[in-house]
């Protein structure tokens, strides 16, 4: 909920501003069980968003004043700058876009002193609607604002300003969405969709609209009920008698069998409001859907408040594809912290599923002020951008948490987000370093997670705000996503955790961090130092189950070949005509050449002697021995030392694979082959599981 606009360059300085926190109360209490059995609850399974949604919304950036020019500008920035490409394929225009008045009249509608829609009787008299009655006299359709969203021809066929949007987005292979309400205005008083709902589906989906960004904005006079307590602003008629849940119910309906009757595609509905608001029990009819659906039931309504006013955690799968779980969220990065939106989107992991998210608010990474230059013309704190560390914060708790990635950031290039102010020029278009960030592809894929289960906190609650965070999140394909959390906007933390702690019970985990792209393993703790406001994330994925190399001891010759070299064997370099000494490489395999034949003796100490099997002059039964260091060469000696940890190995088999690790005793690198080129150096090289050239197979 948005009630009020960023201001128009240049002449006012309104702030985003939070909906007013006496407006009534999320606390949860004991349910009150229906009057009659509950029906089984009804999800929204209309086939979209399968995965978090991802784009970009006009509010934070270009607010009521957006244009049909600049949503243009920045679907081509989006193409042009791989933003499409990595996933981010939807573009909303939001508040402000229709005129004041439907087609049915000639002028905006009347409003009350608070703002609200003004309600009338049978007989056109104005009335309060506090007590749930009056009625919209409004009637017809939404009217795109001609003098930002201009008509426009396509393909010989004259059509309005968003249905063009629509198509232009289509054209680049995007998704097209707009905003409406589920009361009688918009949060900046433009007509609702409340009454309206089966009119504004058919127009949207007529348009070609993919995804509904759908609000609630209440406005009214404060309310006191028969009991005596002061309710504050609930809204007034309709607003006041359907709950939050069932008018949006009422719209994804509506948007379902509109779809339906025009052969088109479903929609994508996004509720973009937790409520802030309680209900009034008396009022809400008696036949609110929210009343018996278990989900709602089971959340349970806390005395003076009304059924579907349960924080939109608790039932948004029931009803859209996503909602918003907290208040706006500002440029700073608490409010994606523990004690901002992270502890609400822990508190409610059954709403997350494949079809249902929870979404946490547009990302404000690589955002700047439109109105001012922090620092230079503007210095309020509330327009301070997020540093490089604090973005990739942002975006990390989002995707471990499988929030929507919807950006509000300038997508456009320099010179389409110019501004001038008080004699200043500057662009708010997002940089070089926030656009890679949005564009990592491990920390989207984290996002993107097809088991759809978000993350959970590893360990107790933080203790103050800037105490570290653990979270560890579930992935599709067995690996798990872990992110340690600098709370400290000012310190370097060391933040660490075990694998027990993160309930990982295997042996040892590679890890990749999704930021650097560095690799390693992990066998006990898990941790990093980490950048005030920072992160590090890491995708973990269980080293493969390992036994004793059956070869060991079995007195026989073998020839190895390393993974990614085309089955090319291990050979001392030169074949058994080489001198002693000689370093190994890899060739071409032949089952005669007994420079590519080895065995594998076991020692007393439980260690391993490899052996080749030449007898010449030069070469006789060379022991394989191990250099000093990562990328010294692996060679081949006639002389056999057995207090000598170089000349011993420890040898163990993938019981999945078979392959082998094969791994020096006095260095504890990995035999590897990290060339495919016939004769390229056999060295040693840090373990590493991921790397094909330190899995050796059998090939006799």
């Amino acid at each position: 909920m948005r009630r009020t606009a960023p201001r128009p360059v240049p002449r006012t300085l309104l702030a985003l501003a939070l909906a007013p926190a006496c407006l009534g109360t999320l606390a949860l209490g004991p349910a009150t069980p229906p009057a009659a059995a509950a029906p089984t609850a009804v999800t929204v399974e209309n086939g979209q968003a399968l995965t978090p949604p991802m784009g970009w919304n006009s509010w934070n950036t270009l607010g009521t004043a957006v244009t049909q020019e600049q949503v243009v500008q920045t679907i081509d920035f989006m193409v042009a700058r791989g933003l499409v490409a990595a996933g981010y394929n939807t573009v909303t225009i939001d508040d402000g876009w229709s005129l004041g008045h439907r087609d049915g009249q000639s002028a905006d509608f009347a409003k009350t002193p608070e703002g609200a829609m003004q309600l009338y009787d049978a007989n056109r008299n104005p009335v309060s609607g506090t007590d749930g009655t009056g009625t919209d006299v409004t009637s017809g359709h939404l009217v795109p604002d001609p003098a930002r969203f201009p008509s426009r021809t396509v393909a010989g066929r004259t059509v309005n300003g968003i249905e063009y949007l629509s198509w232009y987005a289509h054209g680049k292979g995007m998704k097209f969405g707009v905003y409406a309400t589920t009361t009688y205005t918009t949060c900046q008083g433009h007509p609702g969709s409340l009454g309206h709902e089966s009119t504004d589906a058919a127009d949207f989906v007529a348009w070609g609209v993919d995804y509904v960004k759908y609000d609630d904005c209440p406005y009214g006079p404060q309310i006191v009920g028969p009991d005596g307590h002061n309710y504050y602003t609930q809204g007034i008629g309709r607003e006041l008698t359907r709950s939050l849940y069932a008018r949006a119910q009422d719209f994804r309906r509506a948007l379902d069998t509109a779809s339906a009757a025009q052969n088109r595609p479903r929609v994508t509905l996004s509720v973009s409001a937790q409520p802030v608001h309680t209900g009034i029990p008396h009022l809400l009819a008696a036949d609110d859907p929210a009343r018996t659906d278990p989900v709602v039931v089971a959340a349970g309504t806390p005395a003076r408040e009304a059924p579907g006013y349960a924080p939109t955690g608790k039932w948004c799968g029931q009803v859209a594809n996503l909602c918003r779980i907290g208040g706006d969220r500002g440029p700073d990065l608490d409010g994606v912290l523990y004690n901002g939106q992270l502890r609400t989107a822990l508190d409610y992991p059954g709403n997350v599923r494949p079809g249902s998210w929870n979404d946490m608010d547009m990302m404000f990474a690589g955002w700047l002020y439109p109105y001012g230059v922090y620092g230079t013309t503007d210095s309020c704190l509330c327009h301070k951008p997020m540093t490089d560390d604090e973005s990739r914060s942002e975006m990390s708790i989002l995707a471990m948490m499988a929030a929507p990635l919807i950006s509000g950031a300038d997508l456009r290039t320099a010179a389409d987000s110019r501004h001038t102010d008080q004699g200043v020029t500057w662009t708010t278009g997002i940089g070089d370093s926030a656009l890679a960030i949005y564009k990592n592809t491990d920390v989207i894929a984290v996002d993107q997670d097809r088991l759809g289960k978000p993350a959970t906190l590893v360990g107790a609650p933080p203790n103050s705000p800037t105490a570290p965070i653990v979270l560890k999140r579930q992935l599709a394909d067995g690996d798990t996503a872990v992110l340690l959390v600098n709370q400290d906007p000012s310190g370097r933390q060391n933040i660490t955790t075990t694998l027990t702690d993160l309930g990982l019970t295997g042996p040892g985990y590679t890890a990749k961090d999704l930021w650097s792209g560095a690799t390693g393993t992990f066998t006990n703790t898990v941790g990093s130092w980490v950048a005030p406001h920072g992160v590090a994330l890491y995708r973990l994925k269980p080293l493969p189950v390992t036994g004793p190399a059956a070869v060991v001891g079995d007195g026989r010759y073998h020839g190895i070949s390393a993974g990614g070299t085309g089955g090319q064997a291990l050979e001392v370099r030169g074949t058994c005509s080489a001198p002693d000494g000689s370093t190994t490489d890899i060739n071409t395999w032949w089952d005669w050449h007994t420079s590519e034949q080895w065995k594998f003796t076991p020692n007393p100490d439980g260690t391993v002697r490899i052996t080749d099997n030449c007898d010449t002059p030069t070469q006789v039964h060379g022991t394989l021995t191990g250099g000093n260091g990562a990328g010294s060469a692996a060679w081949v000696l006639n002389r056999w030392d057995p207090n000598s940890p170089h000349q011993k190995w420890r040898v163990l088999q993938n019981s999945a694979t078979g392959a082998l690790t094969i791994t020096n005793v006095a260095t504890g690198l990995a035999l590897d082959a990290p060339q495919a080129a016939p004769t390229s150096s056999v060295v040693l090289g840090a373990p590493n599981p991921a790397a094909p050239g330190q899995a050796w197979t059998l090939l006799n």
